[in-house]
């Protein structure tokens, strides 16, 4: 699986999460080592993924209450 495929699948796992869960870069880090030890066969076919790249996908993707107001 190419590395695109795996973080479209991360990705996909992340916004499963309720939003509460999604709020805090410290929710991306629980999540990335979650993924990792729960679901190795998602990133084991790609090469080179660690919770830092897990983590890089998601800091994009995180619902702060800064960014509502």
């Amino acid at each position: 699986m190419a590395q695109l495929d795996v973080r479209a699948r991360v990705l996909e796992e992340w916004f499963r999460l309720p939003e509460s869960r999604r709020r805090y870069a410290t929710d991306a880090v629980a999540f990335a080592f979650r993924i990792l030890r729960e679901r190795p066969d998602l990133v084991s076919t790609a090469n080179g993924i660690s919770h830092e790249s897990i983590v890089t996908w998601l800091l994009p993707h995180i619902h702060t209450a800064e960014a509502r107001l």
